[in-house]
This record gives structure tokens, sequence and C-alpha cells, in this order.
């Protein structure tokens, strides 16, 4: 009979010792993680609601230049119907739109500022917003001063001597 030879069993060996060694080091790994997550957990605050009763402003409206989307068309709307606009309902608030509404607030002694906020809007849609008044913006002209020859600033004639 013959003998069979021996297998090396010394690669099993080492095979079995890696995984042992790895499942330790995860185990050790998970167990640090565990700690520091539950120490962590325990000084971090719960959150919480706000009171309910917290007093708070709301947002009112406010167009400047710069501003875009429907509720500038809606603006350029009301404007473009009492004369003020004359441009493109572009929901674009530039140059034509802020000069309506520096109009509309001069002929309705608001702040002429250009900026559709709140008392402008309210103004606005009032039923009794004053249409364009082309007069209204003449009336405000007054002639300019003139240069004398001799370099000098006279004063705008005033129409009385």
């Amino acid at each position: 009979m013959t003998q069979k030879p021996k297998k090396a069993s010394w690669p099993k060996a080492a095979v079995i010792l890696l995984l042992l060694l790895a499942a330790i080091f995860f185990f050790v790994r998970a167990n640090t993680l565990n700690r520091e997550y539950t120490a962590l957990a325990a000084i971090t605050p719960a959150p919480t609601l706000a009171p309910p009763n917290l007093a708070y402003r709301e947002l009112a409206p406010l167009y400047r230049y710069g501003s875009v989307g429907p509720e500038v068309i809606a603006l350029q709307e009301r404007l473009l119907a009492l004369g003020y606009y004359t441009g493109e309902l572009d929901g674009k608030y530039y140059e034509g739109t802020q000069a309506a509404v520096k109009n509309f607030q001069l002929q309705h002694g608001l702040d002429a500022d250009g900026i559709a906020g709140t008392i402008t809007l309210e103004w606005l849609n009032k039923p009794d917003a004053k249409p364009y008044d082309p007069a209204f913006f003449t009336a405000l002209e007054s002639p300019s001063p003139t240069t004398t020859p001799g370099g000098y600033v006279s004063p705008a004639p005033t129409g009385t001597p």
C-alpha cells in the first residue's frame, strides 16, 4: 500500500487566522463607533418646536427694479389700464415699469421712489385711482436757470417783475 502524501494545512490555517483577525477588527470598530454615537447623542439637544404664539410680521409685497414674475405682469396691466405704462407686458420690472410707478406715485402725492410697495399697491388697486394726466407733469416742469455772459447762473424767470 502506498501512503498518500500529507497536504500542507498551513494555507488553510492562515486563511482562517486572517478571517478571525478581520472579524475581531470589525467587531472592535463597530463597538467604538457605537460608543461614540451614544456619547454624541447624549450631549446633542433634542429639537424643540417654537412656541405657537410668537408674533411675526407678514411680509408685504414689494416690487422694484429687477423684480420679475406674474405679479409684475399684473402691476404692468394695472399701470397700462390707467395710462401710466406703455411698454410690453413682459413681467420684468425695468426702466419702463419703474418710470410708470414713479409717475403714478407723483400724481397721487406718494413718495416717488419707483418701488411698488404696500402703499403704492393699495393706491393702484383703488377703484378711484387717477388715470395718467399729462397736464399734471407739464405743470411740474419749470424753466431752467440760464447762464449769463459773465458765467453766473441767473434764476429761472418767475413771471413776476
